[in-house]
């Protein structure tokens, strides 16, 4: 019976496996009523509008470092507007709002989200990378005035993300990274201690 048990539990990974290799971008809600949630949230909201956005700003959260390609800093910053208050990021309406971020992971990530707000322009395309610069996927985006963009992958190989496109701004950035050796090594022990206990009857 318990062999019979295992062998559906496998073949049900399996599955989920298969169908999330194949699955494609998903759409949640934005801001303010972001859904879904998950990982590390940056909203960008830590400093006031118009700070430029620096490439290590965020180290500390897991995002190794940020950068907008065409221009950089101080075009590259925090704005105010209306459709993701109070701040989102981008080039700024005196550069057309248009560019390249891209958000490299201090540790590989199986699920992102981006809020994307889009007002006119042409299409923005989300792309996902692994740590050798490798392109994993990449989408179009349905176009809208404010939309949020989430990829999910079956293994932990998201170490890029690149937002590209013209007149957009960026926010609330998720991510669900790999968990730290030291992370999974204590759950181990702590599994290990727990089947320890119940086979001295302890629990």
């Amino acid at each position: 019976m318990k062999k019979y048990i295992t062998i559906c539990v496998v073949l049900g990974l399996l599955v989920c496996l298969c169908s999330s290799a194949n699955a494609a971008i998903s759409y949640g809600t934005p801001s303010p009523a972001l859904n879904p949630v998950f990982g590390t949230l940056i909203d960008f909201d830590d400093q006031p509008s118009g700070t430029p956005i620096l490439p290590n700003d965020y180290a500390a959260f897991g995002l190794a470092s940020i950068t907008e390609l065409t221009l950089g800093p101080p075009a590259f910053a925090r704005y105010g507007g209306t459709q993701s208050q109070p701040n989102y990021i981008g080039t700024g309406f005196q550069n057309g709002w248009n560019g390249i971020i891209r958000f490299d992971l201090a540790l590989p990530a199986s699920q992102i989200g981006l809020g994307i707000a889009d007002s006119a322009g042409g299409p923005e395309i989300l792309s996902v990378y692994n740590s050798g610069g490798v392109l994993l996927e990449s989408h179009v985006l349905t176009p809208g005035l404010n939309i949020y963009a989430v990829i999910t992958r079956p293994t932990y190989d998201i170490s890029r993300i690149e937002l590209a496109g013209e007149y957009f701004a960026a926010d609330d950035l998720q991510f669900n990274t790999i968990p730290a050796p030291g992370a999974i090594l204590l759950g181990t022990i702590g599994m290990s201690l727990v089947g320890w206990l119940r086979r001295r009857k302890i629990l």
